[in-house]
């Protein structure tokens, strides 16, 4: 019981810093952002069911139950695959060239966090109850709870078609993504989208302030490679 409710520590400490790292940001609401954030509120209900679980008296109570199932995938589901979903609204610009669909992005954002969390919230309540898993049979008194997580289920399901369809859309048809779409401030958006083989078309120019949103030159260089990238040829002496 001790050492798993260890556990708690490292991970409040990196939420903590995953939350210390947009502190006082310039925060927009894209489809990557929305989909981190989410993965954020899924994980700190997976981590503190955890914890519960840890705690023997109340292990006896929901040990074998939908409690278990509903933690479960509040880590794995919640704390992998919303983040998987970031990362890919995220790069996907950098490793094709082209940008995924915003509004596409953020429907597929509200199906997946509210189908996710009316199939799988519901759980924990049904559990405490005393519903067990893995049963084909059950209580009629559970019937209604059962309903909202089989509906919320499909919806769940459902949204993985917008994204199936968004990224197929995209990747032949979506408009040219630029060097730099994010204007994010880091080394990797300083070159073309996708890069080329060398990784930099010419030596990169750092960004001089973090915070600054670019020197002067790093945004020419930046204007340089978008041009290069449209017209299929270095801006100047190449690598």
């Amino acid at each position: 019981m001790i050492t798993t409710m260890i556990i708690a520590v490292p991970t409040g400490i990196k939420m903590f810093s995953w939350l210390g790292t947009i502190w006082g940001g310039k925060i927009r609401f894209t489809s990557a952002m929305l989909f981190a954030l989410g993965f954020l509120s899924m994980f700190v209900i997976g981590g503190i069911t955890g914890v519960m679980l840890a705690a023997l008296p109340f292990d006896i109570h929901v040990h074998d139950t939908y409690f278990v199932v509903s933690h479960f995938h509040f880590v794995l589901f919640g704390g992998s695959v919303f983040a998987i979903y970031a990362a890919l609204y995220h790069w996907f610009p950098k490793v094709t060239g082209r940008m995924m669909n915003e509004r596409l992005g953020r429907i597929h954002f509200v199906f997946t966090y509210f189908g996710f969390l009316f199939t799988f919230f519901p759980m924990h309540i049904v559990g405490m109850l005393g519903m067990p898993r893995r049963v084909a049979v059950y209580d009629p008194a559970f019937t209604q709870w059962n309903q909202l997580i089989g509906i919320s289920a499909f919806v769940l399901g459902f949204s993985t078609f917008i994204v199936v369809y968004n990224v197929i859309h995209a990747y032949f048809r979506g408009p040219i993504a630029g060097a730099n779409p994010w204007r994010a401030l880091t080394l990797e958006w300083a070159t073309t989208s996708p890069p080329p083989v060398t990784n930099f078309i010419d030596d990169p120019i750092p960004y001089e302030d973090p915070y600054g949103y670019g020197t002067e030159a790093a945004t020419a260089y930046l204007d340089a490679v978008d041009e290069t990238f449209r017209n299929g040829r270095p801006a100047s002496g190449g690598h």
